[in-house]
């Protein structure tokens, strides 16, 4: 997922890294970088967990920057292109 716009398309998913800094708090996350990781499911879009969360875009892109989350496109929406 390379920019958070693109969350119409895309939905984020945790990482095996990810789902191992949430259990031992090995990467210094602010609060609502925490709460952004939480809430991402792997079953909701960027915008949905950005408007039922109350995380900000910034949050999300260093969640993606750190690589404890990842994009897989959403059901029925084509690829992005190369």
């Amino acid at each position: 997922m390379q920019a958070v716009a693109a969350g119409e398309a895309m939905i984020p998913v945790k990482t095996s890294l990810g789902q191992q800094v949430l259990k031992d708090r090995s990467v210094d996350l602010t609060l609502r970088q925490r709460a952004a990781l939480i809430v991402i499911d792997g079953k909701r879009n960027i915008a949905t967990v950005l408007q039922q969360s109350g995380v900000q875009p910034e949050d999300v892109r260093r969640l993606l920057e750190l690589q404890l989350i990842e994009g897989v496109p959403a059901p029925g929406s084509s690829p992005p292109p190369p």
